[in-house]
């Protein structure tokens, strides 16, 4: 009926209640299905995501054996999307204020918590571009290369750093 916290809050009394059911692992699955739709948009609070987070990990941990492990692990990753979304957007309107060092905060962060997100990319370009205006030449460089480890032939990435360097046979990575 869209009322998701009462939702949340019955299926973790449920499970706390009924620990040792078949149905345990059930209700923390639909509790933090339920907290996670509650957190709709990334620029809004993600206190509700961060309980959705934590209500998947606890059903893992408890239930290791669980049918929805495999679910609840493709939502974690949803989830973190959302935070590292919502993180890449606070950097962004720094970057935009020409603010560069709140900027790299934001964009750090992503880049350490969540590096397998699409966005952990784009911060990663935008450190790049902030280390550029405050001239930054060590740090773009670090940036740059990680860049080109991990996307070798993105256009993105050879307009900000150059193309990456070409290792023929020949040549061996220490020569």
């Amino acid at each position: 009926r869209g009322d998701h916290l009462l939702a949340a809050q019955s299926y973790t009394r449920l499970a706390e209640s009924f620990a040792t059911d078949t149905l345990a692992d059930d209700a923390l699955f639909l509790a933090a299905r339920e907290y996670q739709a509650m957190w709709r948009k990334p620029t809004l609070d993600p206190q509700y995501g961060g309980e959705a987070v934590a209500t998947y990990e606890m059903m893992m941990e408890l239930y290791a054996e669980s049918e929805w492990k495999d679910s609840a692990n493709k939502q974690i990753a949803v989830l973190n999307e959302g935070f590292a979304t919502k993180d890449y957007e606070n950097g962004m309107h720094y970057m935009r204020r020409k603010a560069y060092d709140s900027a790299i905060i934001y964009m750090r962060d992503i880049v350490t918590k969540y590096p397998t997100t699409a966005r952990s990319r784009d911060a990663l370009l935008a450190l790049a571009e902030a280390y550029d205006a405050i001239k930054y030449k060590d740090d773009k460089a670090d940036v740059c290369k990680t860049l080109k480890e991990k996307y070798p032939k993105d256009p993105e990435v050879v307009r900000a750093c150059g193309a990456a360097p070409v290792v023929t046979k020949a040549q061996s990575p220490g020569s």
